[in-house]
């Protein structure tokens, strides 16, 4: 198999031949070929226009510098990635570089592909042994498409519009708050009220919805606004009238979760997924893991009482009860997780002393959880990166406080977990197609005729395989879920 580096401008794909650097205008593509390329959408839009029946293995450049670059730092925002800044990071490239020649352009590709390289064997044995199986999987969905309802898509359009427009009036009227929309806003809101960042200032103001009523209505204008600019997205017709031929990156995140960025089906709110519609003689089945990183803590922590709660009740409903003095119900049991994960992120609570002193109590009963928390901590920082199984490593930005550590160890290995899961599906049970990965759940699109021992196969899978991960797991919860809203 040979490896290429391809790209495409001035309507033919050129590239280079990472064996003997020739430079190869108008490239002849071919599905026994690898690819480098930082123009995924491009390249499979390519091949289903040359009508392809096999697709050749892509390498997605985004991807794979995000995994073998092993840092944070302006991985979080996935959507500002670029080739040049990539390229720049790496001391390849100064800030005055411009591409005049584009042989010269793409050998500065092979030099930041070979420099990635030099990181560690465990990046290298996840590359080989779980990302490039992924890619196969998402560029096969992102090359057959998914069928969307362009008249729901219409009405959806139209409806959001709406509900912008009247939720920003409310900013305006009610709360003296302009300009709601900008992140410059929300975070001026967070600061003045002494809230510590939790990753970004979405994910913040997404952790505080249930406890902050301005909070809770940022964080709803946030979720329209994304919605509108997928749907608008698939109102651009790319895959044609009926279908959407998604843009996957399959380690998308620094805690290598796969991100759709165009359009982020992801991110639609369950009112809203009802354009997504199965092909005919298919239907949908929605699998969704249960308490999937609180199970992951669990194991990892060996923490006795956690794991006690874990299989054999519901450790967010008991956060309910012991916490919030709740009945416990589908709101209250979200708030609880929103808890929970506030504290996965390393929130200390110290705007609220009274809340922060019930969640001490709560927390610290986990006696081994927190010394595996410290410790987890202490080790990471003498080492200077945050270690994980299986890759994924992440190396600390020492000035910057490091209260990811824990979160980013769980969210690795759920990730890892779930594309295993992923991969062991597409490996086994041939009527089922993976559609959308969600974070902890995946949409698959199945045939109707074979509908129950299909889902059947897949919730075995999905539970094999978590339980196989994390094996002091005795009750390890997946199942068929409603993907959209009820």
């Amino acid at each position: 198999m040979k490896e290429f580096i391809i790209c495409f401008t001035e309507n033919k794909w050129y590239s280079l031949d990472i064996s003997n650097d020739e430079f190869i205008e108008d490239h002849e593509i071919s599905f026994r070929n690898k690819y480098y390329t930082f123009q995924v959408s491009d390249f499979i839009r390519e091949l289903k226009s040359r009508m392809f029946k096999i697709n050749p293995e892509i390498i997605n450049l985004e991807s794979f510098d995000k995994q073998f670059s092993q840092k944070g730092k302006d991985l979080f925002d996935f959507k500002k990635w670029h080739i040049l800044k990539a390229l720049r990071r790496e001391e390849i490239i100064d800030s005055h570089y411009q591409i005049t020649d584009l042989k010269d352009f793409l050998l500065e590709i092979k030099d930041l592909i070979n420099k990635l390289k030099e990181n560690s064997d465990a990046e290298h044995y996840r590359f080989n042994n779980i990302e490039l199986k992924i890619n196969e999987i998402i560029h096969k969905t992102s090359f057959e498409g998914i069928k969307i309802d362009r008249n729901i898509l219409d009405t959806k359009c139209f409806n959001i519009h709406k509900a912008i427009y009247e939720l920003k009036n409310e900013f305006q009227f009610l709360h003296n708050i302009f300009q709601p929309e900008y992140s410059e806003t929300q975070s001026h809101y967070l600061k003045n009220k002494n809230y510590k960042i939790l990753v970004s200032i979405e994910n913040t103001i997404g952790l505080l919805r249930k406890s902050d009523v301005i909070c809770e209505k940022f964080h709803k204008l946030n979720r329209l606004i994304k919605d509108l600019k997928t749907l608008m997205m698939l109102k651009s017709r790319l895959g044609g009238i009926d279908l959407v031929n998604p843009y996957f990156v399959g380690f998308g995140s620094i805690t290598s979760r796969i991100i759709i960025k165009e359009p982020s089906l992801q991110n639609l709110r369950k009112e809203n997924r009802d354009v997504i519609v199965p092909n005919a003689g298919k239907e949908l089945f929605y699998i969704d893991y249960s308490q999937f990183e609180a199970s992951i803590l669990a194991h990892c922590s060996s923490d006795s009482i956690l794991l006690n709660l874990i299989n054999s009740t519901d450790v967010y409903a008991d956060i309910v009860n012991k916490i919030y003095d709740k009945e416990v119900d589908e709101d209250s049991r979200k708030e609880a997780k929103i808890l929970f994960y506030r504290y996965l992120y390393g929130d200390t609570f110290e705007n609220n002393p009274k809340f922060k002193k019930k969640v001490d109590t709560y927390f610290n009963k986990f006696s081994k959880l927190s010394k595996f928390k410290d410790d987890l901590i202490r080790i990471s920082i003498e080492k200077g990166y945050v270690e994980t199984k299986f890759g994924n490593i992440r190396k600390l930005d020492l000035n910057n406080g490091n209260i990811w550590i824990l979160s980013h160890l769980i969210q690795s290995k759920a990730s890892y977990i779930f594309k295993k899961a992923i991969i062991d599906t597409y490996q086994n049970v041939k009527k089922a197609r993976l559609l959308i990965p969600l974070h902890d759940g995946a949409l698959y699109e199945i045939d109707t005729k074979e509908s129950v021992n299909i889902k059947s196969q897949i919730i075995n899978i999905f539970k094999e395989t978590f339980q196989k991960e994390c094996s002091l797991l005795t009750n390890v919860q997946a199942k068929e879920q409603n993907f959209y809203s009820k």
